[in-house]
Parts: structure tokens; sequence; C-alpha cells
């Protein structure tokens, strides 16, 4: 309780309630609908599609196509850990990102990595069955990320994809570039926006909690056969309001700040209210158990079984192999906040600093910018998107240019 107090005390905050000057084009009702209702309700197409991947799951992935000509090479985005691809959406029209560059021409590609909402199948396994659940961040880097991607590629003909991630969507190309080096011929350049690759260095008590309690909790949850963690379900928003009644939403807004970093003022209490309808959207125990291990060790590698038999098993050796950033070379721009607690920006630092074909990195201007802010600060339009939008714009002509010479 005395951690909850300090965290009330440092923030700073005399209105928990946050900021209620609501800028989105949102509605209440946003809460309760799914990502393809909400961008036909705000008058954009919208295509749905379904992903197989080389092990079997079914990915959901949504598309804003264009119209324009001479066609630009499509974007692809993808989302964070327990989130969907409703990261890129729910902040509404003339601020959510995927409507930014919709507007600008590009074809929109939102994928939905496996076990989230959208993205609940198998074409053998069952989603209740516990082999369903038996995948990390790993398998969402080695086989969701190369799926999606050629699916884009395959359905729109064209030579690359731009490709803008958060967190663990940011994350999870690496995997991809690591594992999969092919992958990097794919892809224009990488916006990585707080990319979770080293979390080492978190400054939320609650996520440290979690993670000395990291197999503890996987223990319980295998004990009572349970192997998702936060699934999505229908009423979840009814839930959060009772829980956290506005304005105050006190006890949810401690959570958040604890965990994300506090920045009252972007955050906006009816944006929350639709946002806590969509989040948490899933995840597996074993995924959890995998970060868990990256931010104790502060080491980018695979999943470590705890026993040198089944590493050995697993790799071939008792010792876990690391994810190779130096296969990473197609180009990356990255993007932080210094008021982020689950990205700490040194994190960022050092992962730049072990990129070989960095272009770029971008400190919000905003100094209390924090990991929720990425797809949620009421200024996130004007400190941030603005200039993804831009530098996506500059990758699109150097790739046009690079094709004429």
């Amino acid at each position: 309780m005395a951690i909850l107090w300090v965290v009330f005390l440092a923030s700073g905050v005399l209105a928990w309630g946050g900021n209620q000057s609501r800028p989105f084009l949102v509605d209440e009702e946003d809460a309760l609908m799914t990502v393809p209702q909400l961008i036909r309700k705000y008058g954009y197409e919208v295509e749905e599609h379904q992903v197989r991947t080389e092990d079997g799951y079914l990915l959901g992935m949504f598309r804003i196509p264009t119209r324009s000509t001479p066609r630009k090479q499509p974007v692809f985005m993808m989302h964070s850990l327990f989130s969907s691809c409703a990261d890129w959406v729910l902040i509404g029209p003339k601020h959510g990102l995927a409507y930014l560059l919709a507007e600008r021409g590009y074809d929109i590609w939102i994928g939905n990595a496996r076990g989230t909402r959208y993205s609940r199948k198998h074409e053998r396994i069952s989603v209740n069955d516990p082999q369903f659940w038996d995948f990390t961040f790993h398998e969402i880097g080695f086989y969701d990320v190369p799926a999606l991607v050629d699916y884009v590629l395959e359905r729109t003909r064209a030579r690359k994809v731009h490709y803008i991630g958060f967190s663990q969507g940011a994350m999870t190309v690496f995997i991809a570039f690591s594992q999969r080096p092919e992958v990097n011929e794919k892809i224009v350049q990488v916006q990585a926006l707080s990319p979770a690759v080293y979390m080492n260095r978190s400054q939320s008590s609650v996520i440290r909690l979690l993670v000395s309690a990291a197999h503890k909790i996987a223990e319980a949850l295998t004990a009572i056969g349970k192997y998702e963690i936060l699934p999505h379900w229908e009423k979840q928003y009814y839930f959060f309001q009772r829980l956290c009644p506005a304005p105050a939403q006190l006890l949810c807004r401690l959570l958040i700040y604890n965990v994300v970093g506090a920045n009252p003022e972007q955050l906006d209490v009816k944006m929350l209210r639709i946002f806590l309808g969509h989040f948490p959207a899933g995840a597996s125990r074993k995924q959890i158990l995998h970060y868990a291990q990256i931010i104790r060790d502060g080491i980018f590698r695979q999943y470590d079984y705890g026993d040198p038999v089944a590493n050995r098993q697993a790799y071939g050796s008792s010792v876990v192999p690391l994810y190779n950033l130096s296969r990473a070379v197609a180009p990356v721009r990255t993007y932080f906040g210094y008021n982020d607690n689950v990205i700490n920006y040194l994190n960022v630092l050092q992962l730049n600093r072990e990129l070989p074909n960095l272009v770029g990195s971008y400190p919000v201007s905003d100094k209390r910018f924090s990991h929720i802010d990425f797809i949620l600060a009421n200024n996130v339009r004007e400190v941030l998107y603005a200039e993804v939008v831009k530098n996506v714009g500059i990758a699109e002509r150097e790739f046009v240019l690079s094709l004429e010479t």
C-alpha cells in the first residue's frame, strides 16, 4: 500500500481523473465495438483477412485499402503485449496512426499476434488445448511476423512493406531478422516505437514484483489448467467501469502510472474507458515467463527452460541462444520517451548501439511521455505521429529513387 501512495505523491497529480478535454473524435460505444466495426464507423473501407502460419495458427489481419495512384509500398503495423491491432485506431480519425497514414495514400495492414483477441484459431488445435498456448514472443517473431509480411506482399504484389511496431510489435521484427534474415529484404524501413528488446532498467515496482513472482504465478495457473493470461472478455468494459469509476478512475490510474509512467494530463478519462474495453486482449503463460527472463537477465535471447537437458533438447546446447541483432540489416528508426517505465530510454539507446543500420532515433519532446502515451496520449499526433508519418514518407521517396537508379 505504501508503494501506491508513493506513486500518488510522485506523480504530482491533484485530480486523478486526468485530462478531460476529450480531444478525440470517439464515442463511448467504441469500447464495445470490434476493430473492423470501428474502422467502418469512421468512414473507412476495411477488409478482414485470415493468415496461416507455418505451424498452423490462423491470424486475423485487417486492411484499410488505398485507391491512390501511383501505389505506394504498403504499411504493416504490429501491436504491443496484451493488446491487439486496436492500438492503431482506438483514438479515432485525425489522430490514430493507421488513419493518418491512410489519409496520405498508404495501403494499411494491421496484424494480430497469436493468442490475442483476433487470432485465437489453429487449423488443428483447439484454443482450449494447452498445446495452443505453448509459445512465447519467439514464435510471434519466427512465425507470425514473416507470415503476415509475406501475405501483405502477396496480396498487394508490392516489392517491400513499411513496418511499424510498438513495444512487442517492434521487438518481434528483430527476432524475425535474427532468425530469418531474408525478412530484411522485404522491409522498406522499420519504425520501432518503444521497442521491447532490452527491458532490464524498468522503474516500475509492479513490473519488478511480477518478474520476481512470475514462476509462482505460472505454476499456479498450470495447477488450475490455465495457460492463457488476461484474455479479452465480453464484459471487461463494464468490469473496469465499476472497478475504476470516473472521473477519478483511481485504482486503474494508480496501476497504469506505476507500470507505464505517469503523464495524467495526456490520458483522457473517456479514452481510458474505451481502451479498457479492448485491453487486455490475451497472451500466453509461457510468453510472460519469457518476458520475466529478459527483464531479469537484461539479455535478449531465446526462452530459457531452466534446465540444461531441456535447453539441449530445444537448442542442441545447454546455452540459450542470443538473438543476433547484427543480422538486422534493414533500415531502422527508433522512438523513445523519457518517462517510459516499461522500456527505459537507456534500453533503447543500448539497442541503437547494436543495430547495424540505424538511420535515426527520435526522443519524444514531451519529457513526461510514457509507454501508454505511444497509443493514447492527447498530444501523440503532434509530438510523435507527425514524425513517424514524415519518416515513412522519406523512406518511401528514398525507396522509389533506389528503383530508378
